[in-house]
């Protein structure tokens, strides 16, 4: 299993973007038939939203992170995606919850809650520096100064 997680952790952006959208698609295609047959077309279109969504906000988390961590500033790169992860479903969520009457009496807001920790789950792994980083450290930052007192 470590193994795999490992390949995949070394996959490119775009491969690591498909494969968090395979996983939404599949959670969606579990949770599109209850919401259809709870609130019709409507859950299908909450539940919709909600997966893509959170997916998008996934999505930016995965591309800053990477991208931070090539430019060795990878604390700048948890804090970004951290924002970026949780700011973009939270604030869409609101916005649509109070905007959009047919999604919100769909139940929206349980869709999010359904979506968002599978993409924190699959996003959070895949943007895990791999074992084998630089200098031995997992982080992938150089090492630290020798003026630190550990």
């Amino acid at each position: 299993m470590k193994g795999r997680v490992a390949t995949i952790r070394a996959w490119g952006v775009p491969a690591q973007l498909l494969l968090l959208a395979a996983v939404v698609l599949v959670v969606y295609g579990l949770v599109a038939p209850v919401a259809g047959r709870v609130s019709g077309g409507a859950g299908v279109a909450a539940s919709a939203t909600a997966a893509a969504v959170c997916w998008i906000g996934a999505a930016a988390a995965l591309a800053i992170s990477r991208a931070f961590r090539a430019s060795k500033r990878v604390l700048h790169g948890v804090l970004y995606g951290m924002l970026l992860r949780t700011g973009i479903p939270l604030f869409a969520a609101l916005a649509l919850q109070l905007s959009v009457t047919a999604l919100a009496e769909a139940y929206l807001l349980v869709y999010f809650l359904v979506f968002y920790p599978v993409t924190l789950f699959v996003e959070t792994t895949l943007s895990l520096p791999p074992a084998d980083a630089p200098d031995g450290r997992k982080d992938g930052s150089p090492d630290a100064p020798s003026h630190v007192v550990v």
